[in-house]
C-alpha cells in the first residue's frame, strides 16, 4: 500500500470500524448461537466456535468453589493446554465480544468461571466491569488469606473496578497535581500529603487485596503499572524522612504518571506508544552511529578553531619577577583576561576570527590568537567529542545551527561552508527522515492492527449470520414473519409498560412538558403560522445567506481597520459599524427564531454558536469599558464563515478530531509538559536562585528560567517548539551537567516523537475531503439560485424571490465560498487553461515534425489579410522555407545545449556585479559587454522561436513567456542606462536575477517539480486562504492588544534603555530629549500597529527562530505610549502559546493539501518527482547494487581457504567491529590531550593501518583480479591508500592536498555495512532503500532550490549590498558580494534566525543616512527597502519550506512502497485494467486464450511477463471457458501469484477489480470446462498421435 493509498483507504478504514462496532446479534439469534446445536455444528472450528460455551449452558457462570477445584483439576492434567493459545479478544482490559451478548446487572463486578479456553486451566476467573471491560484475576488466596468467595476480597473487587473509586484516585491525583505548582508550600501542605499518602495506600491495599501480592500471573507486582502506585508511596515515606528537592520531584513525576492508567483507554494509547518506541530502537541506534560519526568529522575539521579570539597584544612586556619569584607576565593568565579582547556591544562572548583570507577579521589593533574559552559558556566546541555531539544534535534538530554555522565559518573560513552542505546538512537531513519515515510506518502498522481487528469482528459476524441461515433453511421463510411478530409483541409490551409508568408519574411532569412546548413550539394561531412560514421561505433563501456573509466580511474588514494611531471620529465610526453589526446579526437571530421556532433553531449546533456571539455582543455593551475587549468577543464571528466555506469548516473538524479522535493521545501530550514542567521547577528552582550571577549581569533571573512555575511552562513549550539549547546551557551553569542533559534530552525525544506522531496521525487521518464537503454543503443549488438573484438585480434576469420552495427545506447550510480546487473535476479545456505548463511537452511531441503551426490567430488574418503570404509565390515560399529553417534549428539538440550553455554563462556574470564591481574597471567593462552579447543571443533566440513556431505558439506556452519577459528585463535595464534613469533602472536590472529560472524548462527534472508544483497551487491557495484567514483572527486580537504599546524611550549615544521610574511615557521622552538630543522615542520594526504590521510579526513569530524579541516586547508592554516595563504582563505569553498551536494546525492543513494534490496527480499518472527515465535508472541501479557480488571458488587449497575467510560472515563483522574501534580511536582524540595520549593515538592508528592493509593482502590474494569488481572493496582499497599517505606524510598532505578529516567520511559507507550483516534489521534497511529510490526525486528538488537560492542571492545583492550593518548583517553575513548573499540565504528558514537579516533592511531615516557618500562605489546611502526586503524574505522562506515539505514527501512515498511492495497498487490494478480493455472492447471479462500472450507482453511492470511467455503461460494453469475463453479475475490472480506470490486477501482482490468493471455490462456467469495446461497437454498428446 502506498502513502496515497493509505491516505485513500483511511475513509474505508473508518467506516468499517464503525461498521465493526455496530455488528450486534438479536436476543434470537443470541438465543439460537448458544442453545442451537444445529447452529455449533455450522461453525465448524471456526474462532467463534472455541470461544463459546457448550450448547444449552449458561455463558456466564459464577465462580464458585466448584469451579475452583474444576480449575485446579485441569491444571494439574495439563489438557492440551500446550495447543491452546490465549485469545486476542478476551484480553485483560478488552471489551466482551459481540457474541456472548450482554450480560445481566447483578453479574457485574462479580467473579466469574473464564470464558477463554486458555484461561480455565491456568487457575484465573473474570470480573466485568462497567462497559463490558474484561478484569482477570487468579483465583488462588489472594495475600494467601482470601479466596474468591472470600467477601473481603469480593467487597475489594467491587470497590477496585467501581467508578466512584477510579474517580476518587483521579482527583485525588488532580487536586495533588495543584498543590505541585506551588512553589513555597503553606504550612499546612504537610497534613494534606499525609491525606495524598493515606488515599493512595489505601488503593494499593486494595489492589493487594483483590489481586495477590506476587503469586499468579495477574497479581499485584506483576503489572507493571502498580509499580507507580509503590514507587510513589515508598517516595512519599521517604519524604517523611527526609527533606529533598530532587526526591520530591521524582514522586511528582510517579503521582502524575498515576493518571495514565486510570484514564479510560489511556493504557492502550501508551501500549501503542511503546510498541512504536521498539519499532524505532533501530532507527535509534543508526542515528545514534551516524551522529558519532559526524561528530568525528567535526573534530577534525574544526578541534581548537572556535577558541581563535581577537586579542590586543600586551605593550612593554618586560621579565618582571614577583616577590614569590614567579614571572611577572604570564601568557596564559592574559588571554583568559577578558579585557584583553574585543568585545561587540551586546555580546558575552569576545569576537571570534580566523586566520584565512576568508574568515573573521579582527579590528585595528587587535590580533587572532587562540585563547582557552569556547563560545556560550564554552559548550560549542569540536574540541573533543561531547560537545561535538551536542553539535551535530543542533543541526540534525535545527535548533540555533545557523548561530553554530556562522561561528565555525568566522573560525575557520567560509569556504568550509561547504563540509555542511556535502556531509551534515544531507546527513543530519537523512537521519532525519529515517525518524518520520520510521514514526510514519509505525502508525501505519498500528492502524493495520485495527483494521485487522475490526475486520475479524466483521468476519466472525459474517460467520455467525451464514450458520444461522445453514441451519434452518427450510424454516427461513417462518423465521422472516415470525421475528417481525415477536418485534411488535416486544413493542407492545415496552409501550404498555411505557404507559404505565407514566401513569404513575406525577401529573406535575405533564403540566412541564405542556409548558416546554408551548415555549419552544410556537404554534399559537393561524396568522402566526403564515408569518412562519413566510419568514422560513425568506431565511432558507440564497439570498438571506449571501446577504449574512456579505456582512460577516464587512464586519470582518471593519475590525481590521483599527490601528494605531486613530482619530476619536475614526475610532467613534468604527464602534458606530460594530453596533450596526451587532444589531443586524440580533435581527438575524430573531428572524430564524420566529422562523424554525427555538426547538428547530437550537437543534443546530452552528445557530447555537451565533447566538451564544450575539449574546456576548450585547453582554459586552453593559459590561465592556472600551472597544478593545469588545472587538476580541466579536473575533468569533470570523468562524461563523466555516458554515459556508468548505475548507474551513474541514479546518474546524481537522482541530476538532485532535480533541476528539485523538483526544487519548492529546492528553498524554499535556501530561508530559506538565510532568516536565513541574519536575523542571522542583529540580533546579534553588540552582536558578542560588548562582543566578553566572547566566546574569546583573544577578536577577533571566526571562528564561525554572525557578517558578509559568516560567518553566514557558521553557517545556519552548523546548517542544524546538529550541532548547540556550536553555539548556544556562541550565548546565546553575545546576549539574548531567541532570540537566538528562532533563533537557528526554524532553526533547519524548516531546519530540509525540509531538511527530501527532502531527503524523492528524496528517494521515481520513477528514472529508473538499468535493465532498462542499457536496455536503449543496454547492450546485445554492450557486445557480444566486447566480439567477444577481442577475435578477442587474436587469438580466426576471428576479423570484420565492426561489427557496420546499425542496430546500432539509437545508442547513447555504452557498460555498470555495473557489475551484484541485479536488474539484474540471474539463479539460479549463485544465489547460488553468496549467498551461504541460503544454510544452505534448507540442514538442507534435511538432518535431518540419511544418510549422500558423504564425498569428485566425482573427489576426481576417483583420490584417497581408500577414496570410500565398505559398505559391516567391515571396511566400521563402517565408515558408524560412520558418522550416527556423523550426528545424531551434528544435535541433545542439540549439538546446548552446542555449543552456548561454544561460549558465549569463547567470555566471551576474556573480561579478557585486558591490565592488565599480572599483574593477576592466571587469566591468568585460560583465557590461558579456550583458549586451547574451541579451542578443536571447534576442536571436526569441526572434526564431517566433518565426519557427509562430507568434500563436510561443505565446500561447508558459514557458516562452518566462523567456519572453526575462529578455524584456534585460532589454528595459538596457534602455534605463541609455536613458540615463538610474533609480528606475537600478530596480528593474535587479530583476535580472530571475535569469536561471530559464533553465528549469531546459532540465526535465527540474519541469517535473515544477509542474508538480504549479499543478497543485489551487489546493495551496484554498488552504493558504483558511490559514490566513485564522491568522486573521490573531492579528486583529494582536491589534486590539498591543497597538501603541511597542515604543520605547532611547539614548543611541551609551545605547541604553531608561527604566519606566525615570521615563515613564512618550511626553516625558520628549522633555528629556529637549535636553539631550541623543535620547529619541523608537519604536520597534515589529509592532501590532495595524492589521498589516500584524501579519508580519505573527510571520516572524511563526517562520523564525529570532522571535523571541517580539516576545520580549509583548511581555513588558504597559499602556499605549507608555515606557515598557520588565515582565509587566507576563500571562500574554499565552497568546503566543495559542498561536504556536494554530500554526500546528494550520501547517497540517496546508501540507493535507499538498499531499491531496499530489494523489490526484499519482491516479492520473502523472510524474510527481522524478522523470520516467530517472525511475527506471533507479530501479535498475537497486537492482544491481542489492546483489550480492558473486566471486569465483580459486585455485588450490590455500586460496580456497583464504576466499572462505574473506567471505565469510564473521570475518566482515569482524572488519566492521575494527572500523568502529578505529571510530573509537577517533572520538578519543582531543584539542588538549597530553602527549603521553598523543603517543597512544599515533600507535593505534598504526595497528589500524596493520590491520587494514593485512586485510587488503587477504583478500586480494583470495578474489585476485575479481576483488576490484565490488564497489565496496574499491572502497576499502581508496580508504586503504588515504590512511597510508596520511600517517606517513600526514603534514604534507594536510598542507597541500587533504586532511585527514576526509577518512571518517570514506568510512561511512564501511561502517553502514554492519547494518545489513545485523540481524533483525530489515525494517532500517527498507528504510534506507527508501531513502536510496528517492534520490533522483530528492536531487531534482535540491537542483530547484539551489536555482532559486542562486537568484534570490543574486536579487539580494542587487538590492541590498549597501544596507547599513547592524542586527544579523556583518563583516561575514552581507549582501555585499555574491557568495556572502548565498551565505545568508543558505541560513535562511524557518528554524533560522533570518529576521535578523531583514531587521537592518527595514531601516529608514533617521536610523539610516539616505545620502551617505560611499566611498569608491556607485550608490548613495545604507538604508533598505523596506516593503522589497519583506516581499524578498517572505516569499523566499515560503518557497523553501514547500520545497523542503515536498522533499519529505518523497522519501516517504518510496518508504511506503518499498514496504508495502507485496501488495499490488491501485495504480498497477487500473495498468491491468485498461490494458484488459483493449483486448475485451465489450467489458465481458473475458478474452480468447490465443490472446492471452499478447496481453501479458503488453502489460507494465510489475506484472508484465515479455515475450517469449508460453512457457511461463502453461504453468499459470488457468481455468478455460467455452470458447476457449479465460476470465480476467483468473489472470489477475495468476499473474498476482508471479510476482509477489500467493495473494493473502483474494476477495479484497477480486472486489477491487469488480470495482472497474461496475460501469460497464454486467457479467454473464460461466462455468470453467478445463484448464489451460490441460489444453496444452491435449494439443501436445494430439501432435504425438498424428
Amino acid at each position: 500500500m502506498s502513502l496515497f493509498e493509505f491516505w485513500r483507504r483511511k475513509k474505508e478504514t473508518g467506516e468499517e470500524l464503525q461498521r465493526s462496532r455496530d455488528k450486534k446479534l438479536s436476543p434470537s439469534d443470541l438465543k439460537r448461537l448458544l442453545g442451537d446445536s444445529e447452529v455449533r455444528g455450522a461453525l465448524g472450528n471456526s474462532s467463534v466456535a472455541s470461544l463459546l460455551p457448550p450448547v444449552g449452558s449458561e455463558v456466564f457462570r459464577r465462580f464458585t468453589d466448584a469451579s475452583k477445584e474444576e480449575n485446579q483439576r485441569r491444571h494439574e492434567a495439563k489438557e492440551e493446554v500446550s495447543q491452546l493459545k490465549p485469545s486476542n479478544q478476551l484480553r485483560d482490559g478488552e471489551s466482551l465480544p459481540f457474541f456472548y451478548g450482554t450480560p445481566l446487572p447483578e453479574l457485574l463486578n462479580t467473579p466469574l468461571e473464564e470464558l477463554d479456553p486458555y484461561y480455565q486451566s491456568q487457575q484465573t476467573f473474570l470480573v466485568l466491569g462497567k462497559g463490558n471491560i474484561i478484569h482477570r484475576f487468579n483465583s488462588g488466596a489472594a495475600c494467601g488469606l482470601f479466596s474468591p468467595s472470600n467477601s473481603l476480597r469480593t467487597c475489594a473487587i467491587r470497590v477496585l473496578l467501581h467508578p466512584f473509586f477510579r474517580f476518587l484516585v483521579i482527583s485525588t491525583i488532580l487536586v495533588n497535581c495543584v498543590f505541585m505548582t506551588m512553589k513555597n508550600p503553606t504550612k499546612w501542605s504537610s497534613i494534606v500529603e499525609l491525606v495524598f499518602l493515606a488515599i493512595y495506600t489505601l488503593e494499593m491495599i486494595v489492589k493487594m487485596v483483590s489481586r495477590g501480592v506476587c503469586f499468579g500471573k495477574f497479581s499485584f507486582f506483576r503489572d507493571p503499572w502498580n509499580w507507580l502506585d509503590v514507587l510513589v508511596i515508598s517516595t512519599m515515606f521517604l519524604l517523611e524522612l527526609v527533606s529533598s528537592n530532587k526526591l520530591l520531584a521524582l514522586s511528582f513525576v510517579f503521582r502524575i504518571l498515576k493518571l495514565l492508567p486510570l484514564i479510560p483507554g489511556m493504557k492502550s494509547t501508551v501500549k501503542a506508544l511503546i510498541q512504536s518506541g521498539k519499532q524505532l530502537a533501530g532507527v535509534t541506534m543508526v542515528t545514534v552511529l551516524f551522529l558519532s560519526i559526524f561528530a568525528v568529522v567535526g573534530q577534525q575539521f574544526f578541534m581548537g578553531r572556535l577558541r581563535n579570539r581577537c586579542t590586543m597584544w600586551p605593550v612593554n612586556i618586560t621579565n618582571v619577577y614577583s616577590d614569590n619569584g614567579t614571572r611577572g607576565f604570564d601568557y596564559h593568565d592574559y588571554l583568559r583576561y577578558s579585557d584583553s579582547q574585543y568585545f561587540l556591544p551586546g555580546h558575552l562572548d569576545s569576537l571570534l576570527c580566523g586566520n584565512r583570507s576568508d574568515a573573521g577579521m579582527c579590528p585595528h589593533g587587535f590580533t587572532c590568537i587562540r585563547g582557552f574559552k569556547n563560545p556560550n559558556y564554552g559548550y560549542t566546541s569540536f574540541d573533543w567529542f561531547g560537545p561535538s555531539l551536542l553539535s551535530m544534535i543542533r543541526l540534525m534538530t535545527h535548533n540555533f545551527w545557523d548561530n553554530l554555522v556562522m561561528l565555525t565559518l568566522r573560525a575557520s573560513g567560509k569556504a568550509y561552508l561547504a563540509v555542511f552542505l556535502l556531509v551534515f546538512f544531507p546527513g543530519c537531513f537523512c537521519l532525519l527522515c529515517l525518524i518520520i519515515a520510521a514514526v510514519a510506518m509505525a502508525i501505519g502498522n498500528r492502524e493495520k492492527r485495527i483494521l485487522a481487528k475490526a475486520q475479524l469482528q466483521t468476519k466472525e459476524y459474517n460467520q455467525i449470520q451464514e450458520a444461522l441461515k445453514t441451519s434452518d433453511k427450510e424454516e427461513q421463510a417462518d423465521c422472516r414473519t415470525a421475528i417481525p411478530e415477536t418485534e411488535d409483541d416486544g413493542q407492545e409490551i415496552s409501550k404498555k409498560q411505557h404507559s404505565r409508568v407514566e401513569g404513575s408519574e406525577d401529573s406535575s411532569c405533564s403540566r412541564c412538558l405542556e409548558v416546554a412546548n408551548f415555549c419552544l413550539k410556537w404554534n399559537c394561531c393561524g396568522c402566526w403560522r403564515w408569518l412562519k412560514q413566510h419568514l422560513y421561505t425568506f431565511v432558507t433563501n440564497p439570498l438571506f445567506d449571501l446577504g449574512i456573509i456579505l456582512c460577516l466580511i464587512i464586519n470582518i474588514i471593519i475590525m481590521a481597520m483599527e490601528h494605531y494611531p486613530m482619530t476619536a471620529s475614526f475610532e467613534s465610526m468604527l464602534t458606530t459599524a460594530e453596533l450596526v453589526f451587532l444589531f443586524i446579526f440580533l435581527v438575524e437571530m430573531l428572524l430564524k427564531v420566529i422562523a424554525m421556532d427555538p426547538y428547530g433553531y437550537f437543534k443546530v449546533g452552528w445557530n447555537i454558536f451565533e447566538s451564544i456571539i450575539v449574546a456576548l455582543g450585547i453582554l459586552e455593551l453593559f459590561i465592556a469599558d472600551g472597544f478593545g475587549f469588545l472587538c476580541c468577543l466579536w473575533l468569533l464571528r470570523v468562524f461563523r464563515l466555516a458554515r459556508w466555506w468548505a475548507s474551513f469548516n474541514i479546518f474546524l473538524k481537522l482541530v476538532w478530531s485532535s480533541l476528539s479522535a485523538l483526544r487519548n493521545l492529546t492528553l498524554v501530550l499535556l501530561i508530559v509538559v506538565f510532568m516536565f514542567t513541574v519536575l523542571g521547577m522542583q529540580l533546579f528552582k534553588d540552582d536558578y536562585e542560588a548562582l543566578v550571577c553566572r547566566i546574569s549581569a546583573d544577578c536577577t533571573l533571566p526571562r528564561w528560567h525554572m525557578n517558578d512555575l509559568f516560567h518553566t511552562f514557558l521553557l517545556v513549550f519552548r523546548v517542544l517548539l524546538g529550541d532548547w539549547i540556550e536553555t539548556l546551557w544556562d541550565c548546565m551553569e546553575v545546576s549539574s551537567h548531567t541532570m540537566c542533559l538528562t532533563f533537557f534530552m528526554t524532553l526533547v525525544i519524548i516531546g519530540n516523537l509525540l509531538i511527530l506522531g501527532l502531527f503524523l496521525t492528524l496528517l494521515l487521518s481520513g477528514v472529508l475531503n473538499l468535493s465532498e464537503q462542499t457536496q455536503k454543503m449543496n454547492l450546485k443549488p445554492s450557486v445557480v439560485q444566486t447566480t439567477r438573484a444577481f442577475r435578477g438585480l442587474l436587469g438580466w434576469e426576471k428576479l423570484d424571490l420565492s426561489a427557496a420552495d420546499g425542496k430546500d427545506k432539509g437545508r442547513t447550510d447555504g452557498l460555498a465560498l470555495d473557489v475551484v480546487t484541485s479536488d474539484q473535476a474540471v474539463p479539460e479545456s479549463e485544465d489547460e487553461q488553468r496549467h498551461p505548463e504541460v503544454l510544452p511537452v505534448e507540442h514538442a511531441e507534435d511538432h518535431r515534425g518540419n511544418t510549422p503551426e500558423d504564425c498569428c490567430y485566425a482573427g489576426c488574418y481576417r483583420c490584417c489579410p497581408l500577414l496570410d503570404l500565398n505559398k505559391s509565390q516567391r515571396l511566400g515560399r521563402f517565408w515558408s522555407n524560412l520558418r522550416r529553417t527556423c523550426l528545424s534549428i531551434v528544435q535541433h539538440r545542439a540549439f538546446e545545449a548552446f542555449i543552456i550553455l548561454i544561460i549558465v554563462l549569463s547567470s555566471a556574470a551576474l556573480i561579478f556585479e557585486d558591490i565592488h564591481l565599480p572599483q574593477r574597471r576592466d571587469l566591468e567593462m568585460v560583465v557590461a559587454i558579456a550583458d549586451l552579447v547574451f541579451t542578443f543571443i536571447f534576442l536571436v533566440e526569441m526572434l526564431l522561436k517566433w518565426s519557427a513556431l509562430g507568434l500563436k505558439r510561443y505565446f500561447t506556452d508558459a514557458w516562452c513567456w518566462l523567456d519572453f519577459l526575462i529578455l524584456s528585463v534585460s532589454l528595459a535595464c538596457l534602455a534605463t542606462d541609455l536613458l540615463g534613469l538610474s533609480k528606475l533602472g537600478a530596480f528593474i536590472c535587479s530583476l535580472r536575477a530571475l535569469m536561471p529560472l530559464r533553465i528549469i524548462n531546459r532540465i526535465q527534472g527540474l519541469k517535473v517539480v515544477v509542474q508538480t508544483f504549479l499543478r497543485s497551487l489551487p489546493s495551496l491557495f484554498n488552504a493558504a486562504l483558511v490559514s490566513l484567514t485564522i491568522w486573521l483572527v490573531f492579528s486583529i486580537m494582536g491589534v486590539n492588544m498591543f497597538a501603541g504599546k511597542f515604543s520605547y524611550c532611547f539614548n543611541e549615544t551609551s545605547e541604553e534603555y531608561f527604566l519606566a521610574e525615570h521615563v515613564n511615557n512618550k511626553t516625558e521622552c520628549y522633555i528629556v530629549s529637549e535636553s539631550f538630543s541623543e535620547v529619541q522615542w523608537k519604536t520597534l520594526a515589529l509592532t501590532f500597529d495595524n492589521v498589516g504590521s500584524g501579519y508580519l510579526s505573527l510571520f516572524v513569530l511563526a517562520a523564525a527562530a529570532d522571535w523571541f524579541d517580539l516576545m520580549y516586547s509583548m511581555t513588558d508592554s504597559t499602556q499605549v505610549e507608555d515606557q515598557p516595563v520588565y515582565e509587566n504582563n507576563l500571562y500574554v505569553n499565552l497568546y503566543i502559546v495559542l498561536f504556536k498551536i494554530a500554526v500546528f494546525f494550520t501547517v497540517i492543513f496546508i501540507i493535507r493539501a499538498m499531499i491531496r494534490a499530489l494523489q490526484r496527480d499519482w491516479s492520473e499518472g502523472k510524474p510527481l518527482f522524478m522523470t520516467e527515465n530517472q525511475l527506471i535508472s533507479i530501479k535498475a541501479l537497486k537492482t544491481r547494487l542489492s546483489r550480492k557480488p558473486q566471486y569465483p571458488v580459486p585455485q588450490g587449497s590455500c586460496r580456497v581457504w583464504l576466499y572462505k575467510l574473506v567471505t565469510s560472515l564473521w570475518f566482515e563483522m569482524f572488519m566492521v567491529v575494527v572500523i568502529c574501534l578505529n571510530m573509537v580511536a577517533l572520538i578519543a582524540d582531543d584539542d588538549l590531550r597530553s602527549v603521553e595520549m598523543l603517543h597512544i593515538l599515533h600507535w593505534s592508528k598504526f595497528t589500524f593501518l596493520i590491520i587494514f592493509l593485512a586485510e587488503f593482502i587477504l583478500k586480494i590474494i583470495a578474489l585476485g583480479r575479481h576483488y576490484f569488481t565490488s564497489g565496496r572493496n574499491i572502497l576499502d582499497f581508496v580508504v586503504l591508500l588515504l590512511l597510508i599517505a596520511g600517517f606517513f606524510l600526514a603534514d604534507f598532505n594536510e598542507r597541500y592536498f587533504w586532511s585527514p578529516a576526509l577518512v571518517p567520511i570514506f568510512q561511512l559507507p564501511l561502517i553502514s555495512k554492519g547494518i545489513y550483516l545485523t540481524p533483525r534489521t530489515r525494517g532500517i534497511r527498507k528504510l534506507l532503500w527508501g531513502i536510496f529510490m528517492s534520490l533522483p526525486a530528492i536531487l531534482n528538488i535540491i537542483l530547484l532550490f539551489s536555482v532559486l537560492t542562486f537568484s534570490f542571492s543574486v536579487f539580494g545583492m542587487f538590492n541590498f549590498a549597501y544596507v547599513k550593518r547592524g542586527a544579523g548583517i556583518d563583516d561575514m553575513q552581507n549582501f555585499e558580494t555574491f557568495w556572502s548573499s548565498l551565505i545568508c540565504l543558505l541560513l535562511t528558514s524557518p528554524s533560522s534566525s533570518w529576521y535578523g537579516l531583514l531587521l537592518p533592511i527595514m531601516q529608514t531615516a533617521p536610523d539610516c543616512d539616505p545620502v551617505m557618500e560611499n566611498p569608491g562605489l556607485a550608490k548613495q546611502g545604507d538604508c533598505g527597502n523596506p516593503v522589497v526586503g519583506v516581499v524578498f524574505f517572505t516569499t523566499f522562506v515560503t518557497l523553501s519550506s514547500l520545497l523542503l515539505v515536498y522533499l519529505y514527501i518523497a522519501i516517504i512515498l518510496e518508504t511506503f512502497h518499498l514496504e508495502n511492495s507485496e501488495e499490488l497498487s491501485d495504480r498497477d490494478l487500473t495498468m491491468f485494467y485498461n490494458t484488459w480493455r483493449k483486448f475485451d472492447p465489450d467489458a465481458s471479462r473475458y478474452i480468447q486464450y490465443s490472446d492471452l500472450s499478447d496481453f501479458c507482453s503488453a502489460l507494465k511492470d510489475p506484472l508484465r511477463i515479455p515475450k517469449p511467455n508460453s512457457i511461463r503461460l502453461i504453468h499459470m494453469d488457468l481455468p478455460l471457458m467455452h470458447g476457449d475463453k479465460i476470465h480476467c479475475e483468473n489472470v489477475l490472480l495468476a499473474l498476482y501469484s508471479q510476482v509477489f506470490g500467493d495473494p493473502a486477501e483474494v476477495d479484497s482482490l477480486k472486489t477491487r477489480l469488480e470495482k472497474k468493471f461496475m460501469s460497464n455490462s454486467p457479467e454473464v456467469p460461466c462455468e470453467p470446462i478445463s484448464s489451460t495446461l490441460e489444453k496444452n497437454q491435449e494439443e501436445v498428446a494430439a501432435t504425438v498421435i498424428q
